[in-house]
């Protein structure tokens, strides 16, 4: 497949001649006579090169390359100066300005096309190479996902079947206490596996754009409390304390189900990242336009100041595999986040002084 070339030059002439040669050689042409028509022309266009003049009326050639080296995609496109000036401070501008090549009028048409072809073929190679560190990278993910989903899902069906056997085990035994310390371990891992599957489903939800906010009354017992107790079970054995508050006036409306998941993961994280006896505080109060303010504050390492965004992203883990230091698959922040904002708030990492502090903040709602 022929490759496309854009040419940006203000002498006409010059450029009728340069379209002319290069459609010679087989290449789909285009040209523009001015920075604004071709930068007009590269956005509708998305040629594979450019070859543009220094010297035109605003924005001149360096100007341009500037422009488009600011954009993500654009940068990526081969460029390459064509101008009569032939001074070594105008050369290294160019190139300074992100071009891929400089040559000066008037050039040998030869030498013309092999300057072309060596920086298409180094953008080809470049090109090959970003996709195989991207499939590099996909494999590295996939498979870090794979092994946390699996140690994840394994660790709790693991104790609720050895649990079940215990239990029919010792099912003549008189000891009501002990048959019920399996049914809560058992019952703690089935909440867990459930979570777990919460997660791989709203997760589907969010990819396929799935989040309608269906507000239903919060019952702060039922789709607070209760999720937050069913979480604390799982982590009785560091013996944290938890000192939960929520105000009296606090009237929250959302998907009660989601609503629910969320504050779990949020106060699952904190539990997760305490200390063995430390505390764990979860403030739940109106603001001042009518919405609602839930801060989660715990007492472990934090989040430094430049990993603040990169924890909402999803899967991410500061440990990989199967030893790392924390479980999870790294998407709890992720979904409390996103669906936050579908419902018209958001979820903050806020500055501590100990610990990391999370803060959820949905609006008032107001119905039509």
């Amino acid at each position: 497949m022929s490759k496309t070339i854009l040419v940006i030059d203000d002498d006409r002439k010059f450029s009728l001649g340069l379209v002319a040669v290069l459609r010679r050689e087989g290449f789909q042409v285009l040209s523009a006579g001015n920075g604004v028509e071709g930068l007009a022309a590269i956005k509708s266009a998305k040629p594979d090169i450019i070859l543009c003049d220094i010297m035109m009326p605003p924005p001149n050639g360096i100007q341009l390359k500037k422009d488009l080296s600011a954009d993500p995609y654009f940068k990526q496109i081969p460029f390459l100066f064509l101008t009569a000036r032939t001074a070594q401070v105008d050369k290294l501008a160019g190139l300074q300005s992100g071009a891929d090549d400089y040559i000066t009028k008037p050039f040998d048409v030869n030498e013309l096309l092999a300057r072309i072809q060596s920086v298409l073929r180094r953008d080809e190679h470049g090109h090959q190479r970003g996709i195989q560190e991207s499939i590099a990278d996909l494999d590295r993910l996939r498979s870090n996902i794979s092994t946390n989903l699996s140690h994840e899902m394994r660790t709790p069906l693991t104790v609720i079947l050895s649990t079940l056997e215990l239990i029919l085990k010792e099912k003549f035994s008189k000891d009501n206490v002990e048959l019920d310390n399996y049914l809560t371990k058992a019952n703690s891992s089935a909440y867990r596996l459930k979570f777990l599957v919460e997660d791989l489903e709203m997760l589907y939800d969010m990819d396929q754009g799935i989040m309608p906010f269906l507000p239903q009354r919060i019952d702060t017992n039922f789709h607070l409390k209760n999720p937050i107790n069913l979480v604390l079970q799982s982590w009785e054995s560091k013996k944290l304390d938890v000192l939960l508050q929520i105000d009296w006036e606090t009237v929250i409306y959302a998907p009660r189900e989601k609503f629910s998941h969320v504050i779990a993961h949020l106060v699952d994280n904190a539990c997760k990242f305490s200390p063995d006896h430390g505390v764990v505080k979860i403030d739940i109060r109106p603001d001042t336009v009518g919405g609602t303010v839930i801060d989660v504050i715990d007492e472990g390492r934090g989040i430094p100041l430049d990993m603040r965004e990169k924890v909402f992203e999803r899967y991410f883990q500061i440990s990989q595999g199967e030893t790392r230091e924390f479980g999870g698959l790294g998407v709890g922040l992720t979904i409390a986040q996103a669906y936050a904002k579908a419902w018209g708030g958001d979820v903050q990492i806020l500055n501590s002084e100990i610990g990391c502090h999370v803060q959820m903040v949905l609006p008032p709602y107001e119905s039509e």
